[in-house]
């Protein structure tokens, strides 16, 4: 749902937790999914909306041979906070 509210232009939304009614839920499939859209060797720069869940992820992709991942620090907050360019849904786009 965050990647829905907004998010870096041009990113692909491959979620590392599921948020449940139980609490957040490791996606099993993560490094799956990513390698579904990703060579081992593409540039990857993985966000979240602090950047403490993507550290994490990041983690993940390397410890898997991604070899040139990068975390955003301070995530999707400090990259609004900086001005940078985002994808916000319209107020005629489905949430």
């Amino acid at each position: 749902e965050e990647f829905k509210k907004g998010h870096v232009e041009n990113s692909l939304n491959v979620p590392f937790l599921f948020f449940t009614p139980q609490g957040k839920e490791k996606n099993t499939k993560f490094v799956e999914q990513v390698a579904l859209h990703y060579y081992k060797e593409d540039n990857i720069i993985v966000g979240c909306l602090s950047g403490v869940r993507s550290e994490l992820a990041s983690a993940d992709l390397i410890a898997a041979g991604f070899k040139n991942v990068k975390n955003m620090e301070g995530g999707y907050t400090a990259w609004v906070e900086n001005g940078l360019v985002v994808n916000k849904p319209q107020a005629n786009d489905e949430l």
